[in-house]
């Protein structure tokens, strides 16, 4: 078996485990919906951890058959740092206190996550406008 055939039928296993679980939440009853609900949790969190391992296993088998592609990888990741670092450093929690539960800390994170949508949308409509603007140049 090929791993192209290995990951259709792991994605087809979980998805049919899913799918059990989900009718089990929908017509289980009041009596065991906690106990269904919390077994789904469960299983969502172990396939989103196959999906991780997946994805990295993946990714570090095509840089093996294809070591020319670390090349790219490493500076996508290394911009991606970079807009990262310089989100946070321009992030503020200092709204913290209009919210509940939430400490400064994560209200900084928050921001930083916002920052970093910002500036990725910003250099994406760039691109397309520069991309756009060179095609009507030829």
């Amino acid at each position: 078996m090929t791993f192209d055939k290995i990951s259709r039928l792991l994605a087809v296993v979980l998805g049919g485990i899913g799918l059990v679980f989900t009718l089990l939440i929908f017509f289980g009853g009041e009596s065991s919906l906690e106990t269904n609900v919390s077994a789904s949790i469960w299983i969502s969190i172990a396939m989103f951890l196959v999906a991780i391992a997946l994805a990295v296993f993946s990714a570090v088998r095509g840089m093996v058959i294809n070591p020319a592609s670390l090349r790219g990888s490493l500076i996508g990741f290394g911009a991606l740092a970079a807009i990262l670092a310089v989100s946070y450093m321009i992030s503020s929690g200092a709204d913290y206190e209009s919210y509940k539960n939430i400490s400064e800390s994560g209200s900084r994170w928050v921001s930083t996550g916002l920052n970093a949508t910002y500036i990725m949308t910003l250099l994406s409509v760039g691109a397309i406008l520069f991309s756009s603007l060179i095609r009507l140049r030829k």
